[in-house]
């Protein structure tokens, strides 16, 4: 799910919660997943729909916090 389309989203209560977790293409990086209410699950994209992955934890939990995520659950 692209960050624009992720931040609407969030303003309509749709995410019941996010995750930050291992990339299972590259376990050296985090990707964030969210999950809405009606049992879908997305990854967090940018705007050309590509996979936000990181290796700092800080990366992700700043580009939800700018979607208006204020809690996720962290897998290390």
């Amino acid at each position: 799910m692209k960050l624009s389309d992720a931040k609407l989203k969030f303003e309509a209560d749709y995410f019941d919660f996010v995750e930050i977790r291992k990339n299972p293409g590259n376990i050296s990086e985090y990707i964030a997943l969210l999950y809405g209410r009606d049992g879908k699950s997305y990854m967090l994209c940018n705007e050309e729909d590509v996979v936000v992955s990181s290796r700092e934890l800080e990366h992700l939990v700043l580009m939800l916090k700018g979607v208006g995520i204020r809690k996720a659950k962290i897998y290390f």
